[in-house]
């Protein structure tokens, strides 16, 4: 089949779980004879040209964009759909079997596209975008909300942008709903929507027609995995070490981490070292914080994706204390592929890949968390075979080979004479 995969960042640059999903199934369907291009906007100079996106041919799709709230996003969005619908047109030179959308950018030029060579179109979604403007499913980036409204806005901007700044944006609150509105209706118009978890098809009920919404997870390359974590990770720490990998932002639970550690220095418990794989604007505090707490912590600069691939094999536990409604998290899914022991929080998707006690552990609470994490400090036994379980579970579940028959299923059933 020829396929289209316009998406909002490809290929993986280190940073953001859904191009490196992205990529992983662009590989997987060249590697069982597809034909595959990806069609990827960039902020910068308008134009189109061709690229290679780590062996997956791809077209790259200049447009500018001014550093102002609001307006940038509809430069990034209303003003860019049809000229990204062009590109995807230019790259199907003719019909192609399917058009697969990533993201939010991509979606309804894809479905514009569509429409326009008579194409079928997937989206799939992966967070909280057809119902958030800022995609985050947070109000004031820190508090779950269900949904975007104008009284709901009137607060966010506020907390996000400042009093002054959030005041200023206001009148664009008509603009942001009717923004949203037009997202939902171009997703209403795909052939068939994929929810990367139970909790986002859940969310998507209202906006996706039942028999148009299939969910299917993300998939993980293990041989590529197993290539890289046979070498040992530079990063060496002496006795237990526990893993934070991720952006070190509220919604990531970076900023739990001094709550939770609280609670453990309260409760007791064996010696071991924190690494920190991830950056943000939390860093400073969280530093400070864990300092003063005499946590023996390590921060580092710099980790790129097969280094935490290897601190994620060697690391003793890890620690996902994410705060917002995770949609699947690439990190779950990863450290699971190399066996590393998780213990996380139950928030959104992740009760797919974790049931409690079997493959891992959920507390749902700092304090609830220290406990458990006491526990697996003293137990490293049981931490040991939760690792083992998750790898076992994650090879079934989560295999290229499990997962692309169901893609190509999907698309076949799609496919118009």
């Amino acid at each position: 089949m020829q396929i289209i995969i316009p998406s909002d960042v490809f290929p993986p640059t280190g940073k953001g779980g859904a191009a490196w999903s992205s990529h992983a199934l662009a590989l997987a369907l060249l590697g069982r004879g597809h034909m595959v291009t990806a069609v990827v906007p960039a902020r910068g100079r308008p134009g189109v040209s061709p690229y290679d996106a780590l062996g997956v041919p791809a077209l790259r799709v200049g447009y500018r964009a001014p550093s102002i709230p609001i307006v940038q996003n509809y430069f990034r969005h209303e003003r860019l759909w049809p000229r990204l619908a062009d590109a995807i047109v230019v790259a199907s030179a003719g019909r192609p079997d399917v058009i697969h959308a990533q993201h939010v950018q991509a979606a309804p030029a894809a479905v514009l596209a569509g429409r326009r060579l008579g194409a079928p179109v997937v989206v799939t979604v992966r967070d909280h975008w057809p119902w958030d403007y800022f995609a985050t499913g947070l109000h004031g980036d820190r508090l779950p909300h269900p949904a975007a409204s104008r009284a709901s806005l009137a607060t966010d901007l506020p907390a996000r942008l400042g009093p002054l700044r959030g005041a200023l944006a206001m009148p664009a609150i008509p603009y942001m709903l009717a923004h949203l509105r037009r997202r939902a209706a171009f997703l209403a118009r795909a052939d068939a929507v994929i929810a990367c978890s139970g909790y986002i098809a859940r969310r998507l009920a209202g906006i996706v027609a039942p028999e148009r919404l299939h969910v299917l997870p993300h998939m993980v390359d293990f041989a590529a995995v197993d290539w890289v974590v046979a070498a040992s990770a530079e990063t060496q720490v002496e006795g237990p070490l526990l893993l934070f990998a991720g952006k070190l932002e509220p919604n990531k639970g970076a900023g739990l981490l001094p709550a939770i550690f609280r609670e453990l220095c309260d409760l007791g418990a064996p010696p071991f070292t924190l690494v920190v794989a991830g950056d943000g604007a939390l860093r400073g505090g969280l530093a400070r914080d864990l300092e003063a707490l005499g946590v023996r912590v390590r921060f580092l600069d710099w980790a790129g994706h097969d280094e935490l691939l290897r601190l994620m094999a060697r690391c003793d536990l890890l620690l996902f204390p994410s705060a917002w409604g995770e949609p699947l998290s690439r990190v779950l899914l990863e450290a699971s592929s190399v066996g590393a022991p998780i213990l996380a929080m139950p928030t959104g998707g992740t009760p797919d890949i974790i049931a409690d006690g079997v493959n891992g552990a959920l507390a749902a609470t700092p304090r609830a968390f220290a406990a458990r994490l006491r526990e697996l400090l003293h137990n490293p036994a049981e931490a040991r075979r939760l690792g083992s379980t998750a790898r076992d579970l994650a090879r079934a579940r989560y295999a290229v080979s499990a997962l692309v028959p169901r893609y190509e299923e999907l698309y076949a059933g799609l496919r118009r004479p």
